[in-house]
């Protein structure tokens, strides 16, 4: 565990344990998530959602008195050590924020998938590695829409494994199954350094998370197939006001409608500004200059150089961070 906090500070930006703890365990406000882009660390947010406070900060004030994390006069922290590349790189690889709610069941879809193409001409008499509708249906669905799926399925897995760390692609393949190959589980595959917690849990979730990544981008079949899974990645409440927003409903339309506080109806405008690149910024653009780095700066300080309401600050903050001006 020490060496993933250590990791999670390991920046050339100071930050406060307090809010490293409430990414860690999702909470789910726009103060946090805002907080976890500016300074990149969505890939865990929620990761340890059942994480202890009390657990984080005993081993935040061990490393303190270990002299590995330093402590300035505000409370932010930061490392005094180098963080191991290997356990470096596994954080860098996460994406919870994006693959937390269904990357594990994703790839048993894919796993049903790919064994299912492997059998395609040669039997249907085999035992499926998952069976609830959840999973069967998507790949019937696909076999019938793709007579060549056993050829189309691994040539783009082929590219999708090849842009992959190669632990992580073997890792991840040594898990499927075919007519003369049973898949092992994660545990049984797990590399020796990683079989401990956090780690054990981590590993696993890179390489998922990374497969998933590549495979929305890279393989129009696979990304068919998992396109129900990938939103329901994402916080539906959101989605909705996304809709209504879309639509041209001003804030105080999608409020009355909805039944909700003009406050959430912040958090899922700066939210979605967060997951999508093509939020519609121009629709908060401000006449007022902002000042360089201005999302590394609060609220309250950042409001007396630009007068403008905290959903605007927050929305240009965002695309300043992303190099889009407004």
């Amino acid at each position: 565990m020490d060496a993933f906090i250590l990791a999670l500070f390991h920046h050339s930006d100071k930050l406060r344990p307090s809010t490293v703890y409430q990414i860690l365990s999702g909470k789910r406000t726009s103060s946090v998530l805002s907080y976890a882009f500016f300074y990149d660390r969505l890939g865990v947010f929620q990761a340890m959602p059942n994480l202890e406070e009390k657990e984080f900060t005993e081993r935040v004030n061990a490393l303190i008195a270990a002299k590995q994390l330093e402590s300035d006069e505000d409370g932010y922290l930061q490392t005094t050590v180098s963080v191991p590349s290997k356990e470096a790189a596994i954080c860098s690889h996460l994406n919870y924020f994006q693959f937390g709610r269904r990357g594990e069941q994703m790839w048993r879809l894919v796993q049903l998938l790919v064994q299912a193409a492997a059998f395609q001409d040669i039997s249907n008499r085999y035992v499926p590695v998952e069976n609830t509708p959840m999973f069967t249906e998507p790949v019937r669905q696909l076999i019938r829409q793709h007579p060549q799926l056993k050829q189309d399925l691994f040539t783009e897995l082929w590219q999708v494994f090849e842009q992959l760390p190669p632990a992580y692609a073997d890792f991840l393949v040594g898990t499927l199954s075919g007519p003369e190959v049973i898949g092992q589980t994660f545990f049984q595959l797990l590399p020796e350094d990683y079989q401990k917690m956090p780690w054990r849990q981590l590993f696993s979730a890179a390489a998922i998370h990374c497969f998933l990544s590549v495979a929305k981008a890279q393989s129009p079949l696979l990304a068919a197939g998992l396109k129900p899974f990938y939103q329901e990645n994402l916080n539906q409440s959101m989605l909705k006001t996304r809709r209504l927003f879309l639509s041209g409903q001003s804030i105080e339309e999608i409020m009355e409608q909805r039944q909700i506080k003009r406050g959430t109806v912040n958090d899922h405008l700066i939210e979605w500004a967060i997951i999508d690149e093509q939020f519609p910024y121009q629709a908060f653009a401000s006449q007022y200059p902002f000042p360089p780095l201005a999302w590394k700066l609060p609220y309250q300080v950042l409001k007396q150089e630009v007068p403008l309401d905290f959903l605007s600050i927050r929305i240009n903050q965002i695309a300043q961070k992303r190099g889009i001006l407004c």
